[in-house]
């Protein structure tokens, strides 16, 4: 199968960095395939606490019920993703993302991407493939769970540096719709393009599991430096 690296005309910088003002760093939030923008808010609220949530609703909407961020497709050798629909969302999040977190009071300089499954992987696309400051975004680190770096931006990987640019990525080893592997992979590839990448493997399927949690918790307080009060 061949793969086109597809790289979208970037905007010149964006003036929604430039606000004055003391505003809520932003956790944004992107659910897996077949679910909901409800779905993932239970662990944001564990360790986005202090962060303005923004949960979204993938724009396809399932027969089934809930909804995603690209179709599935069917062929004789499996079922692979259709990346024209992933670019249409990512397309629709460059575009909306930043009118949002400023009409919520959010800082867009100080953003936290976090994703599940198919959100996770539409969030490494997000960063590999676009320069998002320039749309408004200003990421400060990314939680990819159970994800999978796209194989159509492999070659698109390799252009860009991710210098010290935290990342938390988890995987079940008992997944067994993405498979474990991914994990290593997305490890590989982020660190030899300069991440700091935190790579955790947990005894879970297709799932998130409460010690996950309790490990981005840590993790997130060191990035954003924020001081957890502690009592007697």
């Amino acid at each position: 199968m061949q793969y086109v690296v597809r790289q979208p005309t970037q905007p010149p910088p964006s003036p929604l960095l430039k606000k004055e003002g003391k505003l809520s760093p932003v956790l944004v939030v992107l659910h897996g395939y077949g679910t909901d923008e409800y779905d993932l808010l239970p662990i944001a609220e564990q360790i986005g606490d202090k962060f303005l949530i923004i949960s979204l609703q993938a724009p396809i909407e399932r027969p089934n019920g809930g909804h995603a961020w690209y179709d599935l497709i069917q062929t004789e050798n499996g079922i692979i993703p259709d990346d024209l629909t992933r670019h249409e969302s990512e397309e629709m999040l460059v575009a909306t993302l930043p009118r949002i977190i400023e009409q919520e009071g959010g800082d867009a300089s100080r953003v936290v991407l976090l994703g599940f499954s198919q959100g996770a992987a539409v969030i490494y696309s997000l960063l590999i493939v676009y320069d998002l400051k320039n749309y408004g975004i200003a990421p400060i680190a990314s939680i990819n769970m159970s994800g999978y770096i796209p194989r159509d931006i492999l070659e698109a990987i390799t252009e860009k540096r991710f210098d010290g640019f935290p990342f938390f990525i988890s995987h079940g080893e008992f997944d067994d719709l993405i498979p474990m592997q991914a994990l290593g992979e997305a490890e590989k590839l982020l660190t030899r393009q300069g991440a700091d990448v935190t790579a955790k493997m947990y005894p879970v399927g297709h799932g998130v599991l409460p010690e996950t949690v309790e490990d981005i918790i840590p993790w997130l307080g060191k990035i954003t430096n924020f001081k957890l009060r502690i009592t007697n």
